[in-house]
């Protein structure tokens, strides 16, 4: 073949791939035009999962091809699990429900004998807009300034349910190093958590911190919050003298056990797809994240709502779900054992 006819060649070539990927798009584009989809909130109303995902749904519309319209769907309860069994299992699979789960979800999928029905690494991640790095909170009338002093005297942390992070942590912290926290479930969402503090039913709690600035401003305006400790794989740039949980920790199974836990803050604010969703209809989503996430005008609207945002990939969203789920059971049996759960 001469060079004249491998130029004319390699120019059909791009000119075919050019015409698919316009096809690819204009199909993408047809298929979500007048669309509504659903964003399916492993929370109730009035948390910072539920508060993002209004925020950023008008601009994903603005950022996905065709311009659906996305909604939010709160579906709380069993500690992220009802929410995640429904997009696994029951939500549209063709790119018109996405979701975003609580960040220990993948580390209870691992950790609950019943009731499971997913598997964390099979859902497909789009990204992120935040880190939330986990923080064990008190207020300042509870007496106690540091996890030495928690060792000490008891105070009562309000809780979700058995299943959440808002269990497990203080209930580990308990085991692995000594606290008195005393937990108390049942309480409706972090809404309801927030509420059990105003109403003087709890002192502390241990959930994402940045969401004590989105929810409860004035507290940390009036200087009512201690920061006992971060659960996190680094410290609290709004409290650096705060340890992290696993500074504290010093058996070594018990610390690889925090350690897992405490990189679930890349994935705390991460909004996923369901495992059976199209892969042309993923790409765009993907693609429409991170166009989200670094609009300058939704960057200056979440700053001026003092939101925590930055754009957080995919890519090590989906490696840490893998790596939960592909962990030893061992590490499982060992938390089980902790907080006494068959």
């Amino acid at each position: 073949m001469n060079f004249g006819k491998s130029i004319s060649l390699l120019a059909a070539i791009s000119s075919l791939a050019t015409v698919g990927s316009n096809a690819t798009a204009n199909e993408i584009a047809n298929f979500y035009k007048d669309k509504q989809v659903s964003i399916v909130v492993a929370a109730r109303a009035g948390g910072g999962h539920h508060k993002y995902s209004l925020f950023i749904a008008r601009y994903l519309k603005k950022h996905t091809p065709g311009n659906p319209t996305y909604i939010t769907q709160n579906m709380g309860g069993a500690g992220g699990t009802k929410a995640a069994n429904y997009l696994y299992n029951r939500a549209a699979q063709d790119g018109s429900a996405i979701g975003i789960l609580l960040s220990d979800t993948p580390f209870a999928s691992r950790m609950r004998a019943t009731g499971v029905k997913y598997v964390a690494n099979k859902f497909h991640y789009l990204g992120g807009v935040d880190k939330p790095q986990g923080a064990f909170v008190v207020l300042k009338r509870s007496g106690i300034k540091t996890m030495e002093e928690a060792k000490k005297k008891s105070v009562v942390f309000a809780s979700t349910g058995k299943g959440s992070q808002t269990y497990i942590l203080p209930k580990l912290a308990n085991a692995m190093i000594g606290t008195k926290f005393k937990i108390v479930t049942g309480y409706k969402g972090m809404a309801g958590v927030y509420k059990a503090l105003d109403g003087k039913e709890a002192d502390g709690f241990q959930s994402g911190w940045s969401s004590v600035q989105l929810i409860r401003p004035h507290w940390l305006a009036e200087g009512r919050v201690v920061v006992l400790a971060a659960n996190s794989l680094s410290r609290l740039k709004d409290a650096p003298n705060a340890p992290t949980f696993r500074d504290l920790v010093k058996n070594p199974l018990d610390r690889k056990i925090v350690e897992i836990i405490s990189n679930n803050d890349v994935i705390g604010r991460a909004w996923i797809a369901p495992p059976g969703i199209p892969k042309a209809r993923l790409k765009a989503l993907r693609t429409a994240f991170k166009n989200m996430a670094n609009d300058p005008d939704a960057i200056a609207a979440a700053k001026k709502r003092k939101m925590d945002w930055s754009y957080v990939p995919w890519q090590p969203q989906q490696a840490h779900a893998s790596s939960i789920t592909n962990a030893d059971d061992k590490l499982f049996k060992r938390v089980r054992a902790l907080i006494n759960q068959k």
